[in-house]
């Protein structure tokens, strides 16, 4: 069987699936949740788009920064439930007044990630928030097309290989598309996601009505995993404590794509590139809110264009990309030392043992955390 490009760099951006024309192409997950594209040979007739559309194979174009910034939604309630600063609820409002149409991504009611086509401001919310998953994307492409030739504004927030697979999918550069692509660490699989969410629904003794990656409640830079029950009962941890953020941000359970991502760079596919800016201090130490700041990094003349007209709805002040200093901004995450052992533990023993060995804080750090306060308030009495 022909292979799209091989399965190790496959971004399962579905760009081959969107172009097929005799429907060949179907997306089937690996032993981790991932999917990638089968091809069947007795529909197949050898044109070859899906490889041309590739973007591991044919490089789309990227863009330079032209202007960064810092910013912060005025409006209250925006910046209370997005994940940072609000860039992308402010950017889709304004897009679907002006009668266009936004594309992001939304859980469905079992937690399966999904691309989702918008065209009402009140379903917004349904797109707000970080979802550490990747999407089904499946015949989106096809329908951002579509709305483009039928002369309408469209948004597409996603991920850089995402945004790089529509690109290539669209074959032409469209005035009236804008695309936000995420500084983005890496993707899990959402099969993962509801391996660790079963396992939390049998501790709880109760199915899961509501996931929040990020739960500002509790503080922006803390960025708990919120869930609530349908008994009532809640759970949240912060990153370095919950099991399931621990193994994401120590990079075990990522896409095999992700560990040479070709888009984890300074050159962005976005017009416009968000994420959070955590190192706000050294751009402006009176800037930090404990809500959360966005970076913007402004990557064209249409990025520009469009980040002009909802400026004024936002406190910002302009910094260098160097200020931001993400490191998925010049590198993909690394494997862990590890990855091996745990990839084969999870074939022998399941996620559930996995989770425990992998994503359990150990001894030492649990030591060096509980200290972490004292050292602050001995620090802080120093200096006065």
């Amino acid at each position: 069987m022909m292979k799209i490009c091989e399965d190790e760099l496959c971004t399962g951006c579905c760009a081959c699936l969107n172009i097929c024309p005799k429907a060949a192409i179907s997306m089937v997950e690996d032993n981790f949740g991932f999917n990638h594209p089968y091809i069947d040979n007795n529909i197949c007739i050898d044109c070859g788009l899906c490889q041309k559309v590739c973007p591991i194979h044919n490089k789309p174009q990227k863009r330079k920064e032209l202007i960064t910034f810092a910013a912060i939604s005025k409006d209250v309630n925006i910046y209370k439930s997005s994940t940072s600063g609000g860039i992308a609820t402010t950017l889709s409002q304004y897009i679907i007044s002006t009668g266009g149409v936004v594309y992001g991504v939304a859980f469905d009611d079992k937690f399966n990630l999904k691309h989702k086509r918008v065209d009402n401001i009140k379903d917004i919310p349904t797109l707000q928030g970080s979802k550490y998953v990747q999407s089904d994307k499946h015949s989106i492409f096809c329908m951002v097309q579509k709305d483009l030739k039928e002369g309408k504004e469209v948004l597409f927030t996603g991920t850089p290989c995402e945004v790089a697979g529509l690109k290539k999918y669209l074959r032409k550069e469209y005035d009236n598309l804008y695309t936000l692509d995420l500084i983005c660490h890496g993707v899990p699989s959402s099969e993962l996601l509801n391996a660790f969410l079963k396992g939390k629904e049998k501790l709880y003794s109760s199915q899961i009505t509501e996931l929040k990656f990020r739960e500002k409640a509790y503080g922006w830079r803390n960025q708990e995993l919120y869930i609530k029950f349908e008994n009532g009962r809640i759970y949240h941890a912060p990153i370095w404590v919950d099991n399931f953020y621990r193994l994401f941000t120590n990079n075990y359970i990522l896409r095999d794509s992700c560990y040479s991502c070709k888009f984890s760079s300074m050159e962005r596919q976005g017009d416009i590139t968000i994420g959070d800016f955590w190192n706000i201090k050294n751009a402006n130490e009176t800037f930090e809110d404990k809500l959360g700041v966005s970076s913007v990094i402004i990557n064209s003349e249409k990025g520009k264009k469009i980040f002009e007209t909802v400026k004024n709805e936002f406190d910002i002040i302009e910094c260098s990309l160097n200020d931001i200093n993400q490191k998925n901004l010049n590198s993909p995450s690394p494997k862990p030392v590890h990855y091996e052992d745990f990839q084969r533990l999870i074939a022998e023993k399941g996620f559930e043992y996995c989770l425990k060995k992998y994503g359990s804080m150990k001894m030492l750090e649990k030591i060096r955390r509980a200290l972490s306060p004292v050292k602050q308030r001995l620090k802080a009495m120093l200096r006065h």
